[in-house]
């Protein structure tokens, strides 16, 4: 009897840890998702996000669990459908740059004409470290300039379309079937203040050509 007594005491608690992982496992939390692609330039609306449940082990550091800590405010960056929201990637101004990468402070941004040739195939991405060459122009650039790397290890701060907006590097399966695709138009730097001026006279001057600077030390 007392045997039997065991197996059943032993059994209930096998039991009760069986139905502590099942009710572990079968929770959920509430996590605010992007509807919609979100841009930097626009409020987040309330039709832009959704809420969605998941198990508490999958969210991120800082997920948003509630709408109104997002609707009216600003992603850094681009934030795509399905993604989820996490407090460092929502702001209360619109950026400034629309790769979400701010400008450091005593630094100014230029915009450096390039297409994707000339860019890493238009590789390059905001946030990335590259080198800036020149290459003067015949008939434009003063005879006898040579070609020059007029920025070193300079931070991009963010990549523009030909047309001047923001260049979507999204798949096709984001695009429109009738949408005319943007190219590569310029590569926003930052640069110090005692280099704008030079780098002003080579843009009128010069074909740049950027490559991808390597790491620092």
């Amino acid at each position: 009897m007392t045997a039997q007594r065991g197996l059943v005491a032993l059994a209930v608690a096998a039991g009760l840890v069986a139905g502590i992982f099942y009710w572990a496992g079968a929770q959920r939390v509430s996590i605010v998702v992007a509807a919609v692609d979100l841009a930097t330039a626009r409020a987040i609306g309330g039709s832009d996000v959704e809420i969605r449940s998941l198990p508490p082990d999958a969210l991120p550091a800082g997920a948003i669990q509630q709408l109104d800590a997002v609707v009216g405010r600003f992603p850094k960056g681009p934030i795509w459908k399905g993604q989820l929201l996490v407090a460092d990637a929502i702001a209360d101004s619109a950026a400034a740059f629309d790769g979400g990468v701010a400008l450091p402070t005593g630094y100014h941004a230029i915009a450096i004409p390039v297409n994707a040739g000339q860019a890493l195939g238009g590789a390059v991405v905001p946030g990335a470290r590259v080198d800036v060459i020149a290459i003067p122009m015949q008939g434009k650039a003063p005879p006898g300039r040579p070609t020059e790397m007029v920025a070193a290890a300079a931070l991009v701060i963010d990549v523009r379309g030909e047309q001047g907006g923001p260049f979507e590097r999204h798949p096709a399966s984001r695009q429109p079937a009738t949408a005319a695709r943007d190219r590569l138009g310029s590569v926003v730097i930052a640069i110090g203040p005692t280099i704008e001026l030079r780098i002003a006279d080579r843009i009128a001057t010069s074909t740049f050509v950027i490559a991808l600077a390597a790491e620092r030390p």
